[in-house]
């Protein structure tokens, strides 16, 4: 992944910087110096990567969740339409079963022939 590969470059530079400062010829007072200002430089970019990398999850929460309320619009929406669809169907077969029933019952009232 990329961000694997990012934290990787970023330890691998610190390390060659750390290495670096401790194989050269230098005081004691002045090596821990030079150890403490890149342990502070490597604090700073991780820190800065980290906030880089908060602002991107940030960015795409925000779109992930903008996109979900889109679907769950038009989901809705859809719901709605076959819904009222289902109503339509539902009430144009009663119609017509009440219909039946009424011509049925017109036949039952006629007097029978004998």
């Amino acid at each position: 992944m990329k961000t694997d590969s990012l934290l990787g470059f970023v330890a691998g530079a610190a390390l060659g910087a750390l290495a670096g400062i401790l194989f050269a010829p230098a005081a004691g007072d002045e090596t821990r110096k030079k150890i403490m200002e890149s342990a502070s430089e490597g604090y700073d970019e991780a820190k800065e990567q980290a906030e880089e990398l908060s602002h991107k999850a940030q960015v795409r929460y925000r779109y992930a969740r903008r996109e979900m309320n889109a679907l769950k619009k038009s989901l809705m929406e859809q719901g709605a339409d076959l819904k009222e669809e289902a109503r339509k169907v539902l009430m144009e077969k009663l119609d017509k079963l009440e219909k039946t029933l009424s011509q049925n019952e017109e036949v039952d009232d006629q007097p029978q022939e004998a």
